[in-house]
């Protein structure tokens, strides 16, 4: 109990500094407990890729981890990115969010000084400056719209790929190396797996716990900045 609350109270501490020390408890709170949630369902998957050879690929039809179901980290990943919208609104306030959405004016993307040209070409200048500035503006506008969509994928499909990839991985090894000695040797050699490959798995499982949180309090630190 005591080594649980020592790394949760790290764990905090760590996401503290990321994410400030002003920023609301319930969101360092929750994030931490993402990382042990992500972190906890990764271990078990390990453990679940361990006993693989014992009782064979059926497993996986029978047991199911949640990190590696792509509808559980899509989820998460969309109710976080739907946090971080909020609580961008919440920091910039509602009106000065939305244009940082909407620039349906101008955002001064294109600098330019005024009244050093004769009064009608400066206004003619000044008129198209703001035109391509609106364009850039609108742009930046669909590039953020995307960018949220991005981050979406990007969350849920990563720590899919990173926790599948090493079933499959161990799976492939297993039958390979089943089919080597049958070919060879003419007898079955059931293995439990290489000791290597499973600490390789033990440290992808808790770099991918680290990551989703980390890249939720990051877009939370970001979004708040006008």
């Amino acid at each position: 109990m005591i080594m649980i609350e020592l790394a949760f109270e790290k764990a905090f501490e760590f996401f503290e500094e990321i994410l400030w020390l002003k920023e609301k408890r319930w969101i360092k709170i929750y994030i931490t407990l993402l990382f042990f949630l992500i972190l906890f369902s990764n271990i078990i998957w390990v453990f679940l890729e361990f006993l693989l050879p014992i009782f064979g690929h059926h497993m996986e039809e029978v047991i199911k981890i949640p990190t590696a179901d792509i509808n559980f980290n899509v989820a998460m990943a969309i109710i976080w990115v739907i946090i971080v919208i909020i609580e961008q609104f919440k920091a910039l306030g509602f009106w000065k969010a939305m244009y940082e959405y909407v620039p349906i004016f101008w955002k001064d993307y294109i600098p330019y000084e005024r009244w050093k040209l004769p009064k009608v070409l400066d206004n003619i200048i000044y008129v198209i400056i703001k035109f391509f500035d609106i364009v850039i503006s609108m742009f930046l506008w669909v590039l953020e719209v995307v960018w949220h969509a991005a981050k979406i994928i990007s969350l849920s499909f990563r720590l899919f790929w990173n926790m599948t990839s090493g079933w499959i991985l161990l799976w492939m090894l297993f039958a390979a190396v089943i089919g080597l000695s049958q070919s060879l040797l003419s007898i079955d050699f059931p293995i439990i797996g290489p000791i290597i490959l499973y600490l390789q798995e033990i440290l992808v499982a808790l770099i991918q716990a680290l990551v989703f949180p980390l890249l939720i309090a990051i877009f939370i630190k970001v979004a708040k900045v006008h």
